[in-house]
């Protein structure tokens, strides 16, 4: 019998930093990792008789930058289980660029543990920082749009070279064509460290092109850096790539692009010495990687009287801006009191900064101040998007449950016009007796439907006693092979 040791702790280490960490995933693959295996491995890959499959998966929108939205999916338990264990038994696979003049940074396995996307790209502007001082040209780009551009087959192929096994590739194969109902492209989902690690090894046909001309490359995922004295080298190598990536369907985003003489591009922003300082120390930086937020504690001395002064200028600017409010909740965080009053501004302005403004709020003490904004924010705004209903939930789950405003918080959110599966899911999972929730979760199991309200439902019901969660479980576990395997491992729970 195959162990899942390894797996369920690349997953849970993963889990944290993911676009959308439904605890329904954690629970199951924490506690059940081995039925999770039997049924992928046992039900869905090895037995071709077999009429289980998986299942196609639930497009949801993560935030990003001014407004835009990152198109992906959320992964059910068995789909995503399937994604870490494939990717941790070939991490071998994935492996460190051959030479020093053509560096891919980040995604891949280093004594047996995932590297750090924070110190992968750490190192990454430190090397183009580097370059920039030794090269007179410079050609920087990235990829438009490249998770949801790459094709099915090209990954298949590229996997089949790679992968430990034929039957792995076999299986990738089929894992992609059914979470994606068949369709060729927008099959790699955005947010998790296993396809990540995909995504950045399928470019390495760019990193091993021969014809390459540029004295150095750089690459985090798919932004690319080229460096050379000579100009003509630069524009040779950036028409080439293009033509390369344009054989996988793949095409350059032309209003990130830079090219030309290092000194009249502007790669490196000018700063002040106070905020470039501030920039690096700050606890959260956005990967380069399609600019999830990643959460890193940093253990270095507090900020100075001049940072104080710096951030709190920052904070009380009328206009502030996306990176300056995203400096302020990494690094005010012993100042919230400073800053409470900020966050309904920061909500509504950005998005994208949801997901901070979770973390952030782990460092005020008073639940009930948090609860109240919470409330008054959602019973204010009638343009939430999935992103910001989803984190405000994992807040409600974590710290306001038992406040005076969580009534109206979960309404607030379960009934919101913008509410979307995914963010229902994460308010039906929540182990409470309170706020109407085993009601809620009771009209899901009943129905027999099998999908994130039913399955998250279940999930929710651990917080029951054995005999009613058996009870109520029996309906739900008659829909679907997935609501049966979910029902058993929920009944097995203490």
């Amino acid at each position: 019998m195959p162990t899942f040791e390894k797996t369920v702790e690349f997953f849970l280490q993963d889990f944290p930093r993911t676009l959308f960490p439904l605890d329904t995933n954690k629970v199951l693959v924490e506690s059940f990792a081995s039925e999770l295996g039997d049924f992928i491995y046992g039900k869905i890959t090895h037995n071709k008789e077999s009429d289980h499959s998986f299942l196609p998966q639930t497009r949801a929108y993560a935030a990003k930058r001014e407004y835009h939205l990152r198109r992906t999916a959320k992964l059910d338990p068995v789909a995503e289980f399937f994604l870490y264990d494939l990717v941790y038994r070939n991490r071998g696979s994935f492996r460190k660029s051959p030479t020093t003049t053509r560096v891919s940074f980040g995604y891949r396995f280093q004594g047996g543990q995932p590297t750090s996307p924070i110190e992968s790209f750490r190192s990454f502007k430190g090397a183009v920082h580097e370059a920039l001082k030794k090269h007179k040209h410079c050609a920087k780009f990235d990829i438009s749009s490249y998770f949801n551009s790459i094709y099915h087959h090209d990954l298949v192929d590229w996997f089949s070279d790679v992968a430990k096994t034929e039957e792995d590739a076999v299986f990738f194969d089929k894992y992609l064509k059914q979470i994606n109902s068949g369709r060729s492209i927008d099959c790699l989902v955005h947010g998790i460290y296993p396809a990540k690690m995909i995504g950045s090894h399928f470019l390495s046909f760019v990193d091993n092109a021969s014809w390459i001309e540029s004295e150095l490359m750089l690459r985090f995922m798919d932004d690319f850096y080229l460096f050379s004295n000579n100009i003509d080298s630069i524009r040779s190598d950036f028409t080439g790539i293009q033509r390369l990536l344009g054989e996988k369907g793949l095409s350059i985003n032309p209003s990130k692009t830079q090219l030309g003489e290092i000194e009249h591009l502007d790669i490196e922003k000018e700063l002040d010495e106070v905020k470039r300082n501030l920039l690096h120390r700050r606890t959260s930086v956005i990967a380069a990687s399609g600019g999830e937020l990643e959460e890193y504690e940093d253990e270095e001395e507090k900020l100075d009287e001049e940072e104080i002064e710096y951030l709190m200028t920052l904070l009380k600017s009328q206009q502030i801006e996306e990176e300056d409010a995203e400096l302020v909740l990494s690094l005010m965080r012993d100042y919230t009191e400073d800053v409470l009053e900020y966050l309904p501004e920061f909500l509504e302005k950005f998005p994208n900064l949801s997901k901070n403004i979770f973390y952030f709020c782990e460092h005020i003490s008073s639940k009930e101040a948090i609860s109240t904004l919470v409330a008054d924010f959602i019973g204010n705004s009638k343009q939430l998007t999935e992103y910001q209903l989803f984190w405000l939930a994992k807040l409600f789950d974590a710290r306001l449950l038992g406040t005076k405003r969580a009534a109206d918080i979960i309404s607030g959110l379960y009934d919101h016009q913008n509410a979307t599966v995914i963010s229902k899911a994460k308010l039906l999972e929540i182990a409470d007796k309170k706020y109407g929730l085993p009601d809620l979760r009771e009209e899901q199991l009943r129905t027999g439907a099998s999908g994130w309200l039913s399955w998250s439902a279940a999930v929710g019901t651990r917080v029951e006693k054995k005999k009613s969660r058996n009870h109520i479980l029996g309906y739900f576990a008659n829909g679907s092979p997935m609501n049966n395997l979910i029902a058993k491992c929920v009944q097995k729970l203490p």
